[in-house]
């Protein structure tokens, strides 16, 4: 082979590998467009603390029915569920034992009557003997004591006729209060007795409820900053179960004075006018109680704010249009919002999605910014 010939065999072969070797050169990699991003121009506003939770609803009056003697139950005069007027009767127990015990306590006060009479008359007439030296002193003085033994025997008869006549009356069961009544505990012909089983019934008023409700320490503090008072005034909505809110406004009544330890909650009231007995007591019911007011705070969407190891955070777009990072102190979470308490200023421009895309001192694009109110 020839100088020349193999000459050309290297140059063809140096240009075959230099096009390998540029074929296996790395491509750059693709330079990301800004992520298109929405803004929402934020400005503080007045912020009602809110705290939404469970309660249970409660008549305003709730009595017991219970028997208060012993004997067989005869009768039940309401309906079970029935509107009643305090007065009526529901129940009747067996009246005839109480009857013979009246018929006895009146039979005895007359004896002791008699006595007492008989012994005052001798204390009269010793009396007047001993001034005409006709009896001793001794002997008045007896007939003065027997005489007012006999009284006191007497007053004691009375007072058994009394407790006989009462123990009759209770015979009769009657409704204490206007309302409704509850289940029927004990059925006719049951025998019943004071004690643990003497409940017959329930008469619950409905026209007025109570909703008996919780706050926990921290919720306490942050809605009334501890201030019992405060409470007092607190405005109370209940949501009901198809989550419309109830037409009436509530009133607290209550406020626990110290917390209750088993729960650690600070046990609250409201009273509710309810003429259609749309809340029923025993009912669970949503409630939204609004406390002091944040005069200056920023509600944002709650799916904005980020987490560090620093903490949370939300994305900005300065006036150049890149984004910044602002650690934010969140006053409360509440499903869709978010309260900020510090963090933001009135104007800042909120980037409200592509957020994953956003990276700090890199460049978004953005739609028309909307300015929408801070109030919740």
């Amino acid at each position: 082979m020839s100088v020349c010939k193999s000459r050309a065999v290297e140059v063809l072969l140096s240009f075959s590998l230099l096009t390998i070797l540029s074929g296996c050169k790395p491509a750059e990699a693709p330079v990301m467009p800004p992520p298109v991003v929405n803004l929402q121009v934020v400005n503080p506003a007045p912020v009602p603390q809110v705290v939404e939770l469970t309660a249970q609803v409660e008549g305003s009056r709730e009595v017991e029915v219970r028997a208060r003697v012993t004997g067989i139950l005869l009768a039940q005069s309401y309906q079970e569920g029935a509107a009643v007027k305090a007065g009526d009767l529901l129940f009747k127990i067996d009246p005839a034992p109480y009857e013979v015990a009246l018929s006895l306590a009146k039979a005895q006060l007359l004896q002791e009557k008699a006595r007492f009479e008989q012994a005052s008359a001798e204390a009269v007439r010793q009396a007047a003997l001993l001034k005409a030296n006709a009896a001793s002193a001794k002997e008045a003085a007896d007939s003065k004591s027997t005489a007012a033994a006999a009284e006191a025997a007497r007053d004691v008869a009375a007072a058994k006729v009394r407790a006989a006549e009462l123990d009759l009356s209770y015979c009769e069961v009657r409704a204490p209060i206007a309302g409704f009544t509850g289940r029927l505990n004990r059925s006719e012909g049951s025998l019943v007795s004071p004690g643990t089983e003497s409940l017959l019934t329930t008469v619950v008023q409905r026209d007025q409820v109570w909703v008996r409700f919780g706050l926990s320490e921290q919720q306490f503090a942050r809605l009334f900053q501890g201030d019992a008072a405060a409470a007092t005034q607190a405005a109370v909505e209940v949501l009901l179960p198809d989550g419309s809110a109830y037409p009436a406004a509530g009133k607290v009544n209550f406020v626990a004075a110290q917390v209750e330890s088993r729960l650690g909650t600070v046990q609250m009231r409201a009273e509710f006018a309810n003429p259609k007995a749309v809340l029923l007591p025993g009912q669970y019911v949503r409630v939204r109680v609004r406390g002091r007011i944040l005069p200056a705070a920023f509600v944002i969407p709650s799916a904005t704010l980020m987490q560090s190891t620093q903490g949370r955070f939300v994305w900005l777009a300065d006036d150049k249009n890149l984004a910044v990072m602002a650690p934010v102190v969140v006053d409360e979470i509440t499903g869709p919002t978010a309260v900020i308490l510090s963090g933001l200023k009135a104007g800042d421009r909120l980037v409200t999605d592509n957020l994953q895309k956003v990276r700090p001192g890199a460049p978004v694009v953005p739609r028309p910014a909307v300015v929408t109110p801070s109030a919740k």
